[in-house]
């Protein structure tokens, strides 16, 4: 099967150093590579729900770019730090963009991000209509 390849960048500090897209279409297959708040240069906030609500924008920014809405998010991984503390804070903003998409999703408990002033990395799959 032969795919036609898309790949979109955020302009964030890490992809050109680590050699990753942000957004990588292969046919109706869309990946979101794992992104944080800051992944496209700017400062990170200091709350967790902050940092949630800038990175899901990072990623519709970057999803707009190849013609693709949350409405077409089918799975969203979520790697928290400390998700005691946090779970609540990124649920409420999950809620607020997918609380009627309802895509499958996974939150899990990482030990550190990248940044130790990150507190969340969010990854999305999409299927193009």
């Amino acid at each position: 099967m032969d795919f036609h390849r898309e790949k979109v960048g955020s302009g964030g500090p890490f992809e050109d150093v680590v050699g990753y897209s942000r957004v990588l279409c292969a046919g109706p297959l869309v990946f979101v590579a794992g992104t944080t708040a800051g992944s496209d240069g700017s400062p990170i906030p200091e709350s967790c729900e902050d940092q949630t609500r800038q990175t899901i924008e990072i990623i519709i920014t970057s999803l707009n770019k190849v013609n693709v809405t949350l409405d077409e998010v089918v799975r969203v991984r979520m790697f928290v730090v400390n998700i005691k503390r946090n779970w609540e804070a990124v649920s409420r903003v999950m809620n607020l963009h997918f609380g009627s998409i309802k895509p499958v999703m996974t939150m899990v408990e990482v030990s550190g991000l990248i940044d130790d002033k990150m507190c969340i990395e969010i990854e999305m799959d999409a299927v193009r209509k």
